[in-house]
């Protein structure tokens, strides 16, 4: 048997001490289990501040009991689990308030995302009577069948290519849809006011395709500066301060952190070609500075652009 202890802080620092216990390291936050122990594999993705993810799929040859004490200050735990073929698989609404012991046996395909809001970002992001409300629906052990319409997130989550330079925001978008489906859900049930639904569902279709448009900018890579917010806001047709909350709400992130964080990943695809230098690959994604360019890649990928080419 295999006893996993731990305080539950964010997914990232949870793959960290499980890859310790199994004496594998974890790199660029995936985990490979061990052919001795198993097959498949666990990844903690970089989603934002105070919200972190996991995505399980693997298979052990030993039983597996994790185990969590109760936390005085209290993070949401959001899971959903498709645990065989043809299972229609759950969706549960917990709290780490409460204390959690499960046992995952041997040798049953586990295939699971989850979701940890952190008590912080609860705070800042989701209203004091609503957070009430859902801390309420965790300790009367929230959970029913998968809904359908998760299903295709899931999969997209499940079956997402690592090796693709859009994969961390993929993964990212799809975990953000489905956080939403599962709030408005939730958010249903309860006696909070909600707008008339056509009329949400029109604004939100004429958002999404506003945002759609600002990711192309952002996206693209011949775009060596990041544009202003008042530009954005006008090719949006949204003031700014809209733009900023809806495109963070919707990607999980500022609208300079996706346009970094695509530069960068653009970056770090041409030093794989080992065609470049660091100085030619800096100034082309538009770094004047080679030391914040440095910084700024090992931030996100905890390498230096160097070693990128020393791999080659």
């Amino acid at each position: 048997m295999i006893r996993y202890s731990y305080h539950l802080h964010n997914y990232r620092h949870w793959l960290s001490g499980f890859s310790e216990l199994l004496q594998k390291p974890a790199g660029h936050r995936l985990l490979t289990i061990p052919s001795q122990l198993g097959e498949g594999g666990i990844y903690a993705p970089h989603l934002t501040d105070g919200l972190s993810g996991i995505v399980m799929n693997f298979r052990l040859l030993d039983d597996l009991v994790i185990y969590h004490p109760a936390s005085t200050d209290p993070g949401l735990l959001v899971s959903f689990d498709q645990i065989r073929t043809g299972d229609r698989g759950i969706v549960q609404l917990t709290s780490t308030a409460n204390a959690q012991e499960i046992t995952l046996p041997r040798n049953i395909p586990v295939k699971r995302a989850a979701l940890f809001f952190s008590p912080s970002f609860l705070k800042y992001h989701i209203r004091k009577d609503f957070l009430e409300e859902l801390f309420q629906q965790a300790d009367k052990g929230y959970k029913e069948p998968l809904p359908f319409e998760y299903r295709q997130q899931l999969e997209d989550i499940f079956n997402a290519d690592p090796t693709s330079p859009l994969h961390h925001l993929q993964i990212q978008n799809r975990f953000n849809s489905l956080t939403e489906k599962l709030l408005h859900t939730l958010l249903s049930r309860t006696n909070f006011p909600n707008p008339d639904p056509s009329a949400w569902a029109r604004g939100k279709e004429k958002d999404l395709e506003a945002l759609k448009s600002i990711v192309q900018i952002l996206s693209d890579t011949q775009l060596h500066k990041f544009p202003s917010i008042e530009t954005l806001s006008k090719k949006a047709m949204m003031s700014s301060t809209k733009l900023k909350s809806r495109f963070k709400q919707i990607y999980g992130m500022k609208l300079y952190e996706f346009y970094n964080r695509h530069r960068l990943e653009q970056a770090k695809e041409m030093l794989k070609t080992g065609k470049f230098s660091v100085k030619q690959v800096g100034v082309n994604i538009g770094f004047s500075n080679l030391s914040n360019f440095a910084k700024a890649f090992k931030k996100e990928f905890g390498i230096l652009p160097k070693d990128v080419l020393r791999n080659k």
